[in-house]
């Protein structure tokens, strides 16, 4: 089940995301605040824990706590477990982490914190019926020794089912922690060239991400693509950050009408 994860059904959760180190034996405390952000209307929460993951396409999936390998849930306690927000109000839920002394692997391990509620479902047709929603803080805990390696393997242009020029990337990270990437696209041949920036893309540790990027140009003709990013997470570095290995290539073009620069015709390419 995917979920969102900032300021979801008129709440809002900070930070979003939390990364830390696991030494084992020790104990952390982080503050989320919860936020109400609409003016209008008094939200009740549930508060809780549970294990996620990202698909391939970057979607949060959510699992009941210590369900999966890498789950985090049984070393966080938090308070409150509930909370009432007037229009406007905010408060903070305190998150206890204790690392056990021994840990059974290295590298990433995960929880989520969610607030939750039951809401009036205001679709139409569905008068009567309540909606679950859900917002959530991301915690990443990375245990030493850790090594976050992506990779990209292969960018490809085509269009989507609303006929939108996308580039795909597809980047396998073989390491034991995830990656965080900022970096760029840059396509280059005959005519302008197009460069498509990309910020806080994150591959999780032993994953295959696909990522689609929007393609707001049309492309030279011949085109060359070169995809440089740095991992801004990668703790086997003292700087905490590495450059990835840049991926140069021809530009694949799969199932699309290929608009190309100071070219009269469409081309098919296939």
């Amino acid at each position: 089940m995917a979920v969102p994860v900032a300021h979801g059904f008129g709440v809002g959760l900070q930070p979003t995301t939390i990364e830390m180190a696991a030494e084992p034996g020790t104990r952390q405390r982080h503050v989320i605040n919860i936020a109400n952000v609409d003016q209008g209307k008094t939200v009740s929460l549930t508060l809780g824990l549970a294990d996620w993951t990202l698909d391939r396409n970057g979607q949060i999936e959510l699992a009941p706590p210590g369900e999966r390998a890498e789950s985090a849930s049984d070393w966080a306690r938090f308070s409150p477990a509930f909370v009432t927000l007037e229009p406007g109000e905010s408060q903070q839920i305190i998150v206890d982490i204790i690392v056990p002394a021994q840990l059974e692997r290295p590298g990433d391990h995960r929880f989520a914190l969610l607030a939750s509620t039951l809401l009036p479902d205001s679709r139409a047709g569905q008068s009567g019926l309540w909606r679950k929603f859900q917002i959530a803080s991301l915690f990443y805990l990375t245990a030493a020794p850790a090594v976050s390696s992506p990779a990209v393997r292969d960018a490809r242009f085509s269009l989507t089912s609303q006929g939108n020029q996308v580039i795909n990337l597809m980047i396998e990270n073989t390491g034991n922690a995830h990656a965080r990437l900022e970096g760029n696209v840059l396509i280059e041949g005959k005519g302008k060239r197009v460069s498509i920036p990309i910020s806080n893309l994150v591959v999780l540790d032993g994953t295959v991400r696909e990522f689609e990027a929007p393609v707001t140009a049309p492309l030279p003709a011949n085109p060359q693509v070169t995809v440089s990013f740095e991992n801004i997470f990668a703790p086997q570095s003292a700087e905490g950050a590495m450059p990835v290995k840049t991926y140069s290539a021809p530009l694949t073009v799969t199932n699309a009408r290929l608009a190309l620069q100071d070219a009269a015709p469409v081309l098919e390419q296939e």
